[in-house]
């Protein structure tokens, strides 16, 4: 059923009048990244797992660059769950009537509304441009893909990092001073334990974790995938956060799980990581079609999240600090895989870029037990070694030094200096 213009009028003017009254809250350092686009003319497609905070880099980019010559909509409104194709036109029909003629369009929460891509294109075929948010990866990359390839940039969106949520704290960050490294220290462990999620951050909630988890579980993935068996879905769920850094193979779960084909855990891992909740992690291989076949990591999200739904701080602290690293290293846009040596010593983290091996990381909360430390070191040179690298990372609680050890520089540090380079 199509929709009066009178009654998206009334929604647009509603919209329009709360977004006064919004704050635009810590700057965001995805903001700045954004500079070299504003004066382009590809549209931008901002993602991110839901609460992360993309409305308001929305705001933000609107206050920056744009004050009040834009039009805007923000499509989660439950006003406007019934959408038609024949309403788009009507919504643009409103904002030429209601504000100055502008080419500038924000659409927030998008996905999933009927054949929106074709409405966009056609707008930008005439000098518009979009910002457009959405919480799940694949739905807006298949509905852009047809339309707007080519001519859209894609930005991810994380929350807060280490270094935001610091900023957010007005903590000060010259950790040449004894009081202020002391803060940041006490800080990383508070962060750890709460994570990054803006609302929780400034609330100091971490109750709201719960209902974000539910709201991703049942709102992003259940009700869009239409899942029949929603008790083992949210069982394959609680056991992949439950198991962050640790190996797991499609095959092994269907097995645990008595799931008829490994395809259902396939689909199901997919649905996770497109609504950014989890993250699988390749092992590396030179050959393409052999990474696809071992198994793989899992990563969360959020820290506090994993505190929540999960496992206990204390016992596995030095999984959430390898959690902690591998956000960093996305947030950081790194291709990142984990490594074997034919003698299975392991590595954390290896980093490439344009196909070439650049970097290798260990993470360890601590090396106090030189067995730990003999471990980690021999798992780096062996990367080191493998992949003719002079320099390797181990990312610790508090050490930091480097050491010369068989002709290779292997450099401690600790995680809260890694995470504010």
């Amino acid at each position: 059923m199509y929709m009066d213009k009178s009654y998206l009028e009334r929604i647009i003017l509603d919209q329009s009048e709360d977004l006064k009254k919004i704050n635009l809250g810590l700057t965001r350092n995805k903001l700045s990244e954004l500079d070299m686009h504003i004066k382009s003319k590809v549209n931008i497609i901002i993602t991110g797992v839901r609460r992360c905070g993309k409305s308001t880099l929305l705001l933000q980019i609107m206050d920056k660059y744009y004050k009040n010559k834009f039009y805007y909509l923000r499509f989660a409104d439950e006003r406007l769950s019934d959408i038609q194709v024949e309403d788009y036109q009507k919504i643009y029909e409103v904002f030429l009537s209601n504000f100055n003629k502008n080419n500038i369009f924000f659409f927030d929460e998008i996905q999933g509304k009927l054949n929106w891509d074709k409405f966009v294109n056609r707008l930008y075929e005439t000098g518009n441009k979009f910002y457009i948010t959405g919480s799940n990866s694949e739905l807006l990359s298949k509905e852009i893909s047809t339309y707007l390839t080519g001519r859209h940039l894609d930005i991810e969106l994380y929350p807060f990092s280490f270094k935001e949520y610091l900023d957010y704290k007005k903590i000060n960050l010259d950790y040449r001073y004894t009081k202020n490294l002391l803060k940041i220290e006490k800080e990383l462990n508070n962060y750890l334990k709460i994570g990054g999620f803006p609302q929780v951050v400034i609330e100091n909630n971490t109750t709201l974790l719960e209902e974000i988890y539910e709201d991703i579980i049942n709102k992003d993935i259940l009700l869009r995938y239409n899942i029949n068996d929603v008790s083992t879905f949210k069982k394959i769920a609680l056991f992949l956060i439950s198991n962050v850094s640790k190996e797991f193979s499609y095959n092994s779960i269907k097995k645990m799980y008595n799931l008829g084909n490994s395809d259902t855990v396939r689909n199901y891992i997919y649905y996770l990581t497109n609504s950014y909740l989890l993250f699988e992690l390749t092992k590396y291989d030179p050959s393409l079609k052999k990474q696809e076949s071992y198994g793989k990591k899992i990563y969360a999200i959020d820290t506090g999240l994993i505190n929540k739904i999960a496992f206990g701080f204390s016992e596995n602290i030095g999984r959430l600090y390898e959690n902690l690293v591998f956000l960093e290293l996305k947030r950081r846009n790194k291709k990142v895989y984990y490594w074997k040596s034919p003698l299975d010593l392991e590595i954390d983290f290896l980093i490439t870029d344009k196909g070439k091996v650049t970097s290798l990381i260990q993470v360890a909360y601590t090396l106090s037990d030189p067995r730990t430390k003999e471990r980690e070191v021999k798992a780096l040179l062996s990367g080191l070694n493998e992949f003719k690298l002079k320099t390797g990372i181990i990312i610790t609680n508090d050490l930091e030094k480097e050491e010369k050890i068989a002709n290779k520089t292997i450099k401690f540090i600790p995680m809260w200096k890694w995470l504010l380079e």
